[in-house]
């Protein structure tokens, strides 16, 4: 079982631990749906799957929360730059973060725990 690892040219965000289980891996169908008067439902298949990963993190040391931070500031620069993520089993993938704002809590001393979502991108 590998530590996640993020890669975006030679920045390389290597964390000392692995995620906390269970590992969600989402799919979503992008759809428009409404109801007509007389209440059936209408669908339109806007033809894009979206698939995500939400990294559980608990008790991350210190050190690895400040390199993330840096990451979503600085490399990532949030959603804007897309990079390779290499999951807990080693497969490579490119994904963009789609958190809004890293705020991991504090939950002992200089531990801290959150989710990262990741948007794969194809």
């Amino acid at each position: 079982m590998a530590n996640p690892k993020f890669v975006l040219d030679s920045n390389v965000l290597q964390f000392s631990r692995g995620m906390q289980y269970p590992v969600a891996k989402p799919m979503e169908k992008v759809q428009a749906t409404d109801r007509t008067a007389s209440g059936s439902l209408e669908v339109e298949d806007l033809g894009v799957n979206l698939s995500t990963r939400i990294l559980i993190f608990k008790n991350l040391p210190l050190a690895d929360y400040t390199a993330l931070d840096n990451w979503f500031d600085n490399i990532a620069n949030g959603a804007v730059n897309p990079f390779t993520y290499y999951d807990e089993d080693g497969a490579s993938m490119t994904v963009v973060i789609l958190t809004p704002k890293l705020d991991f809590q504090q939950t002992s001393y200089q531990k801290y725990s959150g989710e990262l979502l990741l948007e794969l991108v194809t």
